[in-house]
């Protein structure tokens, strides 16, 4: 049972899945063309500059792509290593780097850097018209204030049949992908919204972090592998009828153009008669792929290792079917999250969960023991430092805490199991 993974009302369903929701109908583009051509010409002055740029311009206009990646650095290097990745879909930035000038942008700051007599010099592709070199001297005084380089420009994909979906699908799992990380943000007219990194090893999440406030304050759980939402994708696109049914009115879908996986997605949805939605909402989901390179494989703590499955068995062999305890969650959190609760397990199956300060049933999410030992079992193989007292006949956690460092911070896992009472 997946602690994370409270998400309500407007998105109880996993957001990876409503990657599925495909309703847009454009076809697929693409894009090339590298070849630079200077605007430098000393005989042309500021008129001359502007109208290279003008023509830079309407180019663009007649030929580019409405929603485009393209790579930018910045420096005099144009194969820079450290160059973004950037996503603009209708003229908006919807990849991680919103700070960043999307092409039109650029020609701004050229068109105004000329006005204001800077020295600048810009390489234009002869095909597209996009910058893919912009060099401003503000000061004329024989340093470059802006060095920008534009390459790599690709058309954001849609996909409007199976088809087409698993031509992505295809092309992501050519890339032989087993590690890799990225940058999760969802933002959303409802509650729920954040930035999160994800790092993925061996084709299983192994951590998720909140990058910014929003997401330390949600429930949402991102955790999941790029290759379990092709799965999703396909099930969900079959089920469209059924989707308006449950109150969706707009899906609009993005895939990466190098890369294939699904990388930016908006949809609209609202209530129906007992519909899944509450209300009206919009909520844009961004997949930036930013690491290749397999994570460092992490320092597993042989002690804690054995301890935990020295625990696990002895649980196991317990093979204890009916039984109660109280669990309860250290945290800076509402009693309706933290408990106490008071837990019963009848036949190895939950039976009842009741808020130990009221008596009385809830709905809070809880986990069992064998949730708790793999949790912890988990932490230890990828490489986080845990603190756990088994319980020395039956092996179950009586006190344990995941990521002490984090927990300190209001992070990580603290939790206590206590009153084991073996029932009839």
């Amino acid at each position: 049972m997946n602690l994370g993974n409270r998400v309500p009302g407007c998105v109880r369903l996993h957001v990876m899945k409503l990657i599925a929701f495909l309703a847009a109908v454009i076809a697929l583009s693409a894009c090339g063309g590298s070849t630079a051509i200077t605007t430098t010409d000393p005989g042309g002055g500021i008129d001359g500059e502007l109208g290279r740029l003008t023509a830079a311009q309407e180019l663009w206009a007649d030929a580019a792509p409405a929603d485009y990646t393209v790579n930018r650095s910045d420096g005099a290097v144009a194969g820079d290593p450290e160059a973004q990745t950037l996503a603009v879909r209708d003229g908006d930035v919807v990849s991680l780097g919103a700070d960043l000038e999307t092409i039109d942008d650029a020609f701004e700051t050229i068109e105004r850097s000329i006005r204001e007599g800077a020295s600048v010099e810009v390489d234009y592709d002869p095909d597209y018209g996009y910058p893919t070199r912009i060099d401003i001297d503000r000061d004329s005084d024989g340093e470059s204030d802006v060095q920008v380089h534009y390459r790599d420009l690709a058309a954001m994909p849609i996909v409007e049949s199976v088809a087409e979906l698993h031509a992505a699908q295809r092309r992501w799992e050519a890339q032989q992908l087993d590690s890799y990380r990225y940058i999760f943000r969802f933002d959303c007219t409802c509650p729920e919204s954040g930035t999160f990194q994800v790092d993925v090893r061996d084709g299983r999440v192994v951590d998720t972090v909140a990058l910014d406030d929003a997401a330390h304050r949600t429930d949402l759980d991102p955790g999941l592998n790029i290759d379990s939402a092709f799965a999703d994708l396909e099930e969900w696109f079959t089920d469209s009828a059924e989707l308006i049914d449950e109150g969706i009115l707009a899906v609009d879908v993005r895939m990466d153009p190098v890369y294939g996986y699904p990388r930016w997605f908006r949809i609209e949805a609202e209530d129906v008669d007992d519909g899944f939605f509450d209300g009206r909402f919009t909520m844009v989901v961004t997949i930036d792929l930013i690491s290749t390179s397999p994570p460092i494989e992490p320092e597993i703590d042989l002690d804690d290792l054995e301890q935990v499955e020295t625990a696990a068995l002895r649980w196991q062999e317990s093979a204890v079917p009916t039984y109660r305890y109280v669990l309860a969650i250290h945290c800076l959190c509402p009693e309706e999250v933290a408990g106490p609760f008071d837990i019963t397990i009848a036949d190895g199956e939950l039976d009842s969960v009741r808020l130990l300060s009221t008596n009385e049933e809830t709905g809070a999410h809880v986990f069992l023991i064998d949730d708790a030992l793999e949790m912890i079992g988990l932490a230890v193989v990828d490489g986080t430092d845990v603190d756990v007292v088994y319980h020395p006949v039956f092996g179950y956690p009586e006190q344990a805490i995941i990521d002490t460092e984090a927990v300190a911070v209001d992070g990580g896992l603290a939790f206590s199991i206590t009153d084991f009472e073996q029932l009839d």
